[in-house]
C-alpha cells in the first residue's frame, strides 16, 4: 500500500484531529476487544460521525431538499478546509473532518468498541470472507433507498485507492438485496476495524463524492464555499435517531488565534480544534466549556535506523537511542509545555485502544545520569562547549519537523532540543510547514530524526505498527520505511496482529511488537499522549468529543440561546 495513503489514513490530519483536554480529570475509556467477533447484530440508536482530507476548487451547492424540523442552528469552527473535491478520493464534508453527511457499515465508539450500524451484523465465512447483512428502510438524502448494490458501489470506489489495509479486496460480491460479501485476496483479520473508518463511508451512486456527496447521514449538505464554510442541515428521513439542531455551518478559520477570538466573540458557538498553547486561556473564558476526550493521539520521535549515509548513521548505535530516550522529560513536557493538557507517554499504542500495551512494556522514565552513562560507554565525550564528540566528530542531530506542519508541533521540538543539549547531545532543527516539502526533505535520508503526530482512528492496534515502521507495508513507494525499519522478528508479531482472529492471540502479539518497538530495538522515543479538545459556548449542550475527531457525532448537541 502506498505509504504516505497509509499515514494520511492513519493520522487523519492532525492538526485538525488533535485537541487537549484536562487530563487530571479525563479517565481512560474502557478498554475495546481488540479482533472483531466473527458475527454481531445489534440496532443502534445513534447514528455515526466522520472526517476530512485536502482540496481543489469552487463553490458548489448540492440539490434543495425539504427544510428540517428542529429549529436550532449550531455554527461551528473548524480549521482548514481539507477537503479533496475530485478523482476517486473525494470527500467533500466526510474526510479529514466530519460533518455527518455519510455513515461506514460500523461504527467506532468513543470507547473503540466496533459496533453495526448501516450492516446490522456480519460473520466471517472463512477462506477470507466476511459477509455483511445490511440495514433495511435506510434512505439516501436523494430519496432512493441504500441497498447492497450502493454498498458495493461505495467499496468498490474507495479500495481502488485505499485497499481494506493492508489487503486489497479480491472481491466484493452482492448476494441479494441487503447482503455483500467481501473476500480480501489474503487473510486479513481487521476487516471489520478497518471498515468503522469514514473513508469507507456509504454514498448513492447518484451523487458526486466531490461535489454533491450523496449519503445516509443525520445530516444532508445544503451549501459549500471551498475555503469559507461547509452547511448541513437535518435529514427529517433519517433511519436512527434525529438530530438536536436543524442546520450547522462549518466556518474554516485556519488561523489558532483568529478562530478562539471567534469563539470568545460570540462568532461561531463551538471550536473543533482548540490551540494547545491558548488551552489554559480557553478552559478559564467565563461563558465557556472545555470538552475533553480519552488520548488517542501522541507525538513521538522516530530514528533513523537503516540505510542511512555518514553522518546520518549514528542512531544505528541503539544505546544512543536509548540515551535520547532518558533524556527526555515527559513529564515536565505533559505539564508545563501542555499545562497538563497530556500524559506522558509509553508506547505508541494509548490505554483506550489496548491497554495491555503499556501494562506489557516497560518504556522510558526520565533519567538524565543513565543518559549520560548510555553516551560514555558509547565512547562520546563531552568538549568545551558541553557538546559531546568521538574522534573530532561531534554528536549534532538533525530533527525534522513537518507532519503535521511545523507551526503546529511547536514548541515541543525545541523543548526537546533543550533537554537533549543537557545531556550533551546537540540538535539541528529542520522544520517544514508544506507536508509535500517535508516528504521530499525525508525522503533522501538527510536527518537522524524526525517529530511527528499521530492518532488511532480505527481500534486496530497494528495500525501504527504496520504502517509506520513494518516492511511488509512497502512496494517500493514508501518513504519512512526507508529510514525507520526494526527488523523480521517485529514484523512477524505485526503479522500476528493483521491475520490473527483470535483477540486474545493479536493482544499478545500487540503487546510483543511494542516490546521490540520501544523496550529492545528502541525505534522511537514516545513523548506524549494527546486528548481531542473542543470548546463551546455555555448555552451549547450535549457535545461528547470522540477520541477519534473523524468519528464525532454531532447530533447530540443543542443550543439554548
Amino acid at each position: 500500500m502506498n505509504h504516505k495513503l497509509a499515514r494520511g489514513f492513519a493520522f487523519a490530519f492532525l492538526s485538525i484531529a488533535l485537541a487537549v483536554m484536562l487530563i487530571a480529570c479525563a479517565a481512560p475509556a474502557a478498554q475495546p476487544t481488540i479482533a472483531p467477533p466473527t458475527s454481531a447484530s445489534a440496532a443502534p440508536t445513534q447514528p455515526p460521525a466522520q472526517p476530512t482530507i485536502a482540496p481543489p476548487p469552487t463553490t458548489v451547492a448540492p440539490p434543495t431538499q425539504a427544510p428540517p424540523a428542529a429549529a436550532q442552528e449550531l455554527i461551528v469552527g473548524a480549521a482548514q478546509d481539507q477537503y479533496r473535491l475530485e478523482g476517486d478520493r473525494a470527500n467533500l464534508g466526510v474526510y479529514p473532518f466530519n460533518t455527518n453527511i455519510t455513515e461506514p457499515l460500523v461504527k467506532l465508539t468513543p470507547e473503540y468498541q466496533v459496533i453495526p450500524w448501516l450492516a446490522e451484523s456480519w460473520e466471517y465465512k472463512g477462506d477470507n470472507t466476511w459477509e455483511f447483512k445490511l440495514r433495511e428502510g435506510v434512505m439516501f438524502h436523494n430519496g432512493d433507498e441504500f441497498d447492497a448494490e450502493a454498498a458495493k458501489w461505495s467499496l468498490d470506489k474507495q479500495t481502488r485507492f485505499q485497499p481494506l489495509i493492508p489487503t486489497q479486496p479480491e472481491d466484493i460480491t452482492v448476494l441479494d438485496k441487503y447482503t455483500i460479501q467481501i473476500k480480501t485476496s489474503a487473510p486479513f483479520g481487521r476487516v471489520i476495524e478497518s471498515l468503522a473508518h469514514p473513508s469507507y463511508a456509504m454514498y448513492s451512486p447518484k451523487g458526486d463524492p466531490g461535489k454533491t456527496p450523496i449519503g445516509t447521514g443525520p445530516f444532508k449538505l445544503t451549501d459549500y464555499k471551498q475555503n469559507e464554510s461547509l452547511t448541513v442541515e437535518q435529514f427529517a428521513e433519517y433511519w436512527g435517531e434525529k438530530s438536536k439542531v436543524g442546520k450547522i455551518t462549518f466556518k474554516f478559520i485556519p488561523d489558532n488565534s483568529t478562530r478562539v477570538l471567534a469563539l470568545q466573540s460570540g462568532d461561531v458557538d463551538l471550536i473543533a480544534v482548540v490551540p494547545r498553547d491558548q488551552a489554559t486561556e480557553v478552559a478559564a473564558l467565563p461563558d465557556v466549556t472545555l470538552s475533553q476526550s480519552a488520548p488517542t493521539a501522541y507525538y513521538a520521535l522516530y530514528f533513523a535506523t537503516k540505510e542511512q549515509e555518514p553522518p546520518f548513521d549514528t542512531l544505528t548505535d541503539a544505546n544512543l537511542r536509548k540515551a535520547i530516550n532518558y533524556a527526555i522529560d515527559r513529564e515536565t513536557i505533559a505539564t508545563q509545555v501542555y499545562g497538563g493538557y497530556a500524559l506522558p507517554a509509553k508506547s505508541m499504542t494509548m490505554p483506550v485502544v489496548l491497554a495491555a500495551v503499556d501494562e506489557g512494556i516497560q518504556g522510558f522514565t526520565y533519567d538524565p545520569q543513565k543518559a549520560e552513562e548510555l553516551l560514555d560507554a558509547a565512547g562520546w565525550t563531552k568538549n568545551a562547549q558541553g557538546i559531546r564528540e568521538k574522534n573530532g566528530t561531534a554528536l549534532q542531530l538533525t530533527l525534522v519537523s513537518g507532519f503535521p506542519p511545523a507551526n503546529l508541533i511547536k514548541p515541543l521540538p525545541e523543548v526537546i532540543k533543550a533537554q537533549l543539549e543537557k545531556v550533551g547531545i546537540g540538535v539541528e532543527l529542520v522544520e517544514f510547514n508544506d507536508i509535500g516539502a517535508y516528504y521530499d526533505f525525508i525522503d533522501p535520508g538527510k536527518l537522524h530524526m524526525v517529530i511527528e503526530s499521530g492518532t488511532y482512528n480505527i481500534s486496530d492496534p497494528s495500525f501504527l505498527a504496520y504502517a509506520l515502521f513494518c516492511g511488509c507495508n512497502t512496494e517500493g513507494e514508501a518513504v519512512l520505511y526507508k529510514r525507520f525499519w526494526i527488523g523480521p522478528e517485529y514484523e512477524e508479531q505485526v503479522q500476528a496482529m493483521l491475520t490473527e482472529v483470535d483477540a486474545q492471540k493479536v493482544t499478545d502479539a500487540a503487546v510483543a511488537a511494542s516490546k521490540i518497538w520501544i523496550d529492545d530495538f528502541t525505534a522511537v522515543a514516545p513523548i506524549a499522549y494527546l486528548p481531542n479538545l473542543m470548546a463551546a459556548k455555555n448555552y451549547v449542550q450535549g457535545l461528547t468529543v470522540h477520541p477519534s475527531v473523524i468519528n464525532q457525532d454531532w447530533t447530540t448537541i443543542t443550543v439554548e440561546k
